[in-house]
């Protein structure tokens, strides 16, 4: 009796077993028991008839195909699967035998079908075993986290409606399948000796925090997340939400052609843990199909809707109509509002900026003739982002600063690292009246809790960022690691997208072109190079790239392409963007395009008053004078820059150039001046040149009367001379400013 050849696999639940047709497994506790084959035919036999009585003679026609074999084979077998089962004693278990006629099976099972070759991660454990934390934390006060975390997290599973190994059970299992020295980096062996999906955890100190590291294994994947806080229950609690929900996700059934998808209300309920872990993209297959139903709950609706709109989906418009409608019939503004803007969001990202306004104008305004809502705060939220980077900043503040409001006091960790992050963007686009810089700061905190997810990733550029910009190059340098790191282990594309550009800029401005070129690559052959928006990041690491190589003139044409899919698109085309658009140019030795450039920024500086955009047209105007040998006038633009841009990663760049412009000039700058740059200094070859420059400066008075003098660190000497200080890059000073664009 065999299952291997059915469309469909076939599962039995009951009890702690499960049977499998298609591998012909009995498993007890997850662990697959010993079985011969004829006991196996026996107990699936029994199974399928559901509570019917079977005679011995159907029994010994069916199973055993009536080979001559006498009824007392038929007893063996059924004493062979109960001791599979567990079963000791006198107990019969489910398996009862009715006297004179035959056996029934009694216990209730639950069928599942599955597709054929669905991985063995996808299939329901019976049981969860959390094993004791690892810890190596100094002090008796932290003892108690070994067995203490333990329980937290097993009591957590219990309440998501998961079963576990007792506490008792555990211990035991863990000092009979772990060594004497646990090695956390392999726990492939000690899995495969317990046979259960096994959760390790182990607890360490960073600074004044605790960090909580899980490894978990289901089948032949492994998975894994971190948090970070104050309070180690607090992280247990977390950790246990998150393992939940992965195995929740895994254990989804698969239904044959023509069923329903999973109910709505279960995939709201797993999507309401989900938006409180920031692990969305985890349930976007689950509301792919529940989306299309009736009877679809609405917040599975707008999730679906939002994911759709981020990732630019053709689907976007015609389903955002569809929650228009349906928001009417059921007289829901709110949701209405809500779909106008995810519309918002994907203009913005299709550079349909005025379009992006109505909508998000529209929105609010639905929002707001709608009673008091739980999508209240986060669509306000929503415009506020969307308006900034749209360039509509007093009405992103009002709407953000309104959201606030409505938010109130209690919220979960991903509501209040979700403002945090719109603060921060809002610092780094400029728009100071939002908050002081120690948004970052709060963001990270928020984010610790989170683990690697795509707000963790958000707050780790944007720290990076603000490393930067107070010249910490080696902490911006972790921060976009541990970003690309988060990123990628979220998935979400748009994170994905943005921490790679931000991290190839990063490495390109410290000449690190090896690591470049695997940014690069990456992009290449990842799947976000597929849109619009990929492309245009593609493009512009690639402009870097071919830069540093050498070959101003391919990276002039890339990076063109590049800004006209990325200009003003928000943090995707930070300010100083410009300015390495205008060196490339002048590099090159095509000062038509830097010139075009800077009329440009002068229009748009026109347009509107803020100090960022002023600070830019300055110092595109001042490199340009430079190039043109007017250095007295391009000292007197960075002048004016070196305040509009304060606080910001323009401060550090335009610093080197009011340095190399003071050294022309004649003036007498000291490597005090450059202290404000940090470790810029170091970090760049610009900054390592000019500092070079600033300790050789005696010579500078021979070097401006065209002598030529012998400049340079101690270990290597450089001839220099004002009017063409050969460089970095293979390029002449001479034609442009030595800054770290």
């Amino acid at each position: 009796m065999t299952d291997r050849t059915s469309a469909h696999r076939e599962e039995y639940h009951f009890a702690n077993c499960v049977i499998r047709s298609d591998t012909r497994e009995l498993l007890r506790d997850g662990v697959a028991q010993k079985i011969e084959r004829r006991s196996f035919d026996l107990i699936l036999y029994l199974v399928k008839l559901e509570g019917r009585v079977a005679s011995k003679d159907e029994l010994l026609e069916h199973v055993w195909g009536n080979h001559f074999v006498s009824e007392s084979v038929i007893a063996q077998s059924i004493m062979k699967v109960r001791k599979a089962m567990g079963i000791t004693g006198k107990e019969p278990g489910p398996i009862k035998t009715i006297h004179r006629v035959g056996y029934r099976f009694a216990s209730e099972v639950r069928k599942a079908i599955h597709a054929p070759g669905e991985a063995a991660a996808h299939r329901t454990p019976s049981r969860v075993l959390w094993l004791p934390t690892e810890s190596a934390l100094p002090g008796a006060d932290l003892s108690w986290v070994r067995y203490g975390l333990m329980s937290v997290a097993i009591h957590v599973l219990q309440g998501q409606g998961l079963s576990t190994v007792p506490a008792s059970e555990a211990i035991r299992l863990f000092d009979a399948i772990e060594p004497p020295n646990p090695v956390w980096e392999d726990l492939s062996a000690a899995r495969k000796e317990s046979g259960l999906p096994t959760v390790h955890t182990r607890l360490t100190a960073v600074g004044p925090l605790f960090r909580l590291e899980w490894r978990m294994q289901v089948g032949d994947i492994q998975s894994g997340n971190l948090c970070e806080g104050p309070a180690p229950a607090e992280l247990a609690l977390r950790a246990a939400q998150q393992v939940a929900l992965q195995i929740r996700l895994r254990a989804r059934p698969l239904h044959a052609p023509g069923q329903h998808n999973a109910p709505g209300e279960r995939v709201a309920r797993l999507l309401e843990l989900a938006v409180s872990l920031d692990q969305v993209d985890g349930l976007l297959p689950l509301m792919a199909g529940c989306a299309e139903r009736p009877d679809c709950p609405w917040p599975v609706r707008a999730e679906w809707l939002l994911a759709l709109a981020q990732r630019q989906d053709a689907r976007t418009e015609a389903f955002a109509q569809q929650l228009v409608l349906f928001a009417r019939d059921a007289q829901e503004p709110v949701h209405e509002g809500w779909a106008q803007l995810c519309l918002a969001q994907l203009h913005l990202l299709q550079r349909r900026f005025d379009a992006a306004i109505d909508h998000a104008l529209s929105g609010v305004s639905l929002v707001h003739r709608a009673t008091p809502h739980a999508l209240h705060a986060p669509a306000l939220l929503l415009a506020s982002q969307v308006l900034a980077q749209a360039g509509k900043a007093d009405e992103a503040l009002v709407f953000y600063r309104e959201a606030d409001s409505i938010a109130g006091p209690v919220r979960s960790t991903a509501l209040v690292c979700r403002f945090k992050l719109v603060q921060c963007e809002f610092h780094h686009l400029g728009m100071a009246q939002a908050g002081s810089s120690d948004g970052h700061v709060e963001a990270l905190e928020a984010s610790r809790l989170l683990g690697f997810t795509p707000m963790a990733a958000w707050t780790r550029i944007f720290c990076g960022l603000q490393a930067c910009a107070r010249g910490g190059m080696e902490a911006g340098r972790t921060h976009f690691e541990l970003a690309v790191q988060a990123a990628d282990q979220a998935g979400a594309p748009l994170v994905r997208l943005h921490a790679r550009l931000q991290w190839g800029i990063f490495l390109a401005r410290c000449h690190d072109l090896t690591r470049l070129d695997a940014c690069v690559a990456s992009l290449a052959q990842g799947d976000e190079r597929q849109s619009p928006l990929g492309m245009a990041v593609w493009r512009w690491l690639r402009a870097r790239q071919l830069y540093l190589q050498g070959d101003a003139k391919a990276a002039l044409v890339l990076a063109e392409q590049a800004m006209a899919e990325l200009v003003d698109l928000g943090l995707w085309w930070l300010e100083d963007s410009w300015l390495f658009v205008v060196q490339v140019a002048l590099v090159a030795n095509n000062r038509g395009t830097a010139q075009a450039i800077v009329q440009r920024l002068q229009a748009r500086h026109a347009r509107g008053t803020q100090p960022l955009r002023q600070c830019t047209a300055l110092a595109a105007q001042g490199m340009l004078d430079y190039a043109q040998g007017q250095a007295d006038k391009a000292l007197a633009h960075f002048e004016q820059t070196r305040r509009l841009g304060r606080d910001t990663v323009m401060a550090n760049i335009l610093l080197l150039g009011h340095t190399w412009l003071s050294l022309v000039d004649g003036r007498n700058p000291s490597l005090g001046h450059l202290a404000p740059a940090g470790q810029w200094v170091e970090c760049t070859p610009e900054g390592r040149y000019l500092r070079s420059m600033v300790i050789n400066k005696p010579y500078w008075a021979m070097a401006r009367q065209q002598e030529t003098a012998r400049v340079g660190t101690a270990t290597e000497l450089l001839q220099h001379e004002v009017t063409d200080a050969q460089g970095i890059r293979g390029g002449a000073y001479a034609t442009h400013l030595p800054m770290p664009v």
